[in-house]
């Protein structure tokens, strides 16, 4: 799945091999660090989503402009009220080992992914399938109930709950990745956590593994479509140092990388900086359980506290949008006739330092409290993380005399402490998968695996539900502005900005598609002059 920017602050960045041979048409990825899990049917952050998007292939693959292109699957139908979609599977798509991929081998990962069991936190990603969420929650015990059907080996039929037009960009989450299941059988809970315990039906397979330092992947001589791939291999690379990164873009030894805003201080006119959308609104994220944040006008104040337009425009220097609404903007997601965002408006409430002390004193007053005692803020140090924090905690501080404290951290700690709520305030950020409002709204749905607000609300629960199962788009989009303007009421969460990138790229990468909704790179077309 498309990385969970929530998950992970990437900075990505690609470097050439000097050496000859394939070294010489390489591209090296820096990810900061391991992920949490690269098993498609776990994976849970961005590097995790990114490794799997190079070691597996899907029903489709992402083209340029985030539609859908043949992937295992060489065409597809559905019928009228898409309900239902019969996959035809192409007969030379096979696994790294040889092994044909086969309709069974979708169902088996599809299975394993729903299998309470397995405890995947995005198993509610496939709960559009017929009985899937029942099958989740145990009250099905049986697979064949689930509305997938393997016809033959090359055709694969699927039963939705409801109307569901856009199912082919669905089919692209990790989480639907085929599973080889007589190789995972072989080597279980071993499953994709070194060289010999992976296996790949994708574009690229491992070729070595160094943990906490790299993961080299080379092409995979079984993929279909390998003869089109003009990348012969890609390395990611685990270094938590920018300063590091930027030196090696200095020592040509990097072709792209991320810059903070004070590192783009020195490529003011150079033509090799870029600056990207990546899709990601940025928030800060309030743990409910915290007695204190559980009430929502204490929320509402920190929120209305900081005043975002400037923390763009002065902290960031025009590096990225100011939110209005929790749906990114400007990235490809349609409402009606335009821009989803757009078709919304100013949903959240502008900054309003007076509204803002109004709402702490009644806050106060309904907790019984004198004063808000101080808080912590964590976030993972890297990119403009840590400038944002310390602007948030002057804004609340000048603006509503809180105190609060700010804690640096890896992006895996960050992480942990936010699974296990062990956390009081995070600067975040999220992005989606495809090119619907809901890809980023449905993770509000109580017990969601991406609430780490634990936020819940009826109303809402209700409106994602209609969502999902309706056709009718005008309905839809009316439905998920009235979801937005819950959360501006609500506020599990305060919206900042919608995030850009600032990039350093060697002009010697050629074709590489920087992605805002779904994959963050796109490197079918790649190449390296």
């Amino acid at each position: 799945m498309k990385k969970i920017l929530l998950l992970l602050s990437l900075v990505a960045f690609f470097i050439v091999s000097c050496g000859s041979g394939s070294g010489d048409n390489e591209l090296i990825l820096n990810l900061k660090e391991e992920g949490k899990s690269y098993d498609p049917e776990l994976a849970n952050d961005s590097t995790g989503e990114f490794v799997d998007s190079l070691v597996t292939e899907t029903l489709t693959r992402q083209a340029k402009d985030g539609k859908s292109l043949p992937g295992v699957a060489k065409t597809w139908e559905h019928n009228q009220d898409s309900t239902v979609w019969t996959f035809h599977l192409r007969n030379n798509a096979k696994w790294s080992n040889g092994d044909p991929i086969t309709a069974q081998n979708f169902k088996d990962g599809w299975v394993r992914a729903l299998d309470p069991k397995t405890a995947s936190k995005y198993a509610d990603k496939l709960f559009y399938i017929k009985n899937a969420k029942e099958f989740n929650s145990g009250k099905i015990k049986n697979p064949d109930e689930l509305g997938i059907k393997v016809v033959d080996n090359y055709t694969l039929v699927v039963t939705l709950n409801d109307p569901l037009p856009y199912f082919d960009s669905i089919v692209r989450i990790q989480t639907y990745a085929p599973l080889n299941k007589a190789f995972y059988d072989r080597v279980k809970d071993k499953y994709m956590t070194s060289k010999e315990t992976s296996i790949s039906s994708g574009v690229y397979k491992i070729k070595e593994w160094t943990r906490d330092s790299q993961i080299v992947f080379e092409k995979n001589e079984n993929y279909w479509n390998k003869d089109s791939i003009k990348l012969e291999g890609v390395k990611v690379v685990f270094i938590n140092d920018p300063n590091g990164s930027l030196n090696a873009f200095k020592n040509d030894e990097i072709d792209s990388t991320n810059i903070s805003i004070e590192q783009a201080k020195e490529f003011k006119d150079d033509k090799r900086k870029i600056l990207t959308d990546d899709g990601s609104v940025w928030y800060m994220t309030y743990n409910m359980k915290n007695k204190v944040l559980a009430n929502k006008k204490i929320r509402q104040a920190l929120s209305l506290a900081v005043d975002r337009e400037k923390l763009v425009s002065d902290v960031l220097s025009g590096t990225g949008k100011p939110a209005y609404t929790y749906t990114a903007k400007g990235v490809g997601i349609m409402g009606v006739q335009k821009d989803f965002s757009e078709e919304a408006g100013k949903v959240f409430p502008a900054f309003d330092a007076a509204k803002a002390k109004s709402l702490l004193a009644e806050g106060l007053k309904e907790l019984n409290l004198q004063k808000l005692p101080t808080l912590e803020m964590i976030f993972n140090d890297s990119g403009n993380n840590k400038i944002i924090s310390e602007y948030i905690q002057d804004q609340l501080h000048k603006n509503l005399g809180v105190d609060i404290k700010i804690q640096a951290m890896t992006f895996s700690e960050r992480l942990a402490r936010m699974e296990q709520r062990n956390y009081e305030i995070a600067l975040a950020g999220y992005n989606g998968d495809f090119n619907d409002a809901i890809t980023y709204l449905d993770r509000f749905v109580t017990k969601d695996g991406n609430n780490y607000s634990d936020y819940s609300n009826p109303e809402y629960d209700r409106l994602v539900k209609f969502v999902k199962s309706s056709g009718d788009q005008k309905a839809r989009v009316a439905s998920m502005i009235q979801m937005e303007k819950i959360l501006a009421d609500d506020m599990p969460v305060g919206i900042l900005y919608y995030r850009q990138n600032t990039k350093l790229v060697n002009p010697r990468v050629h074709d590489i598609v920087f992605s805002p909704i779904g994959k963050d790179y796109v490197l079918d077309y790649t190449y390296i002059k």
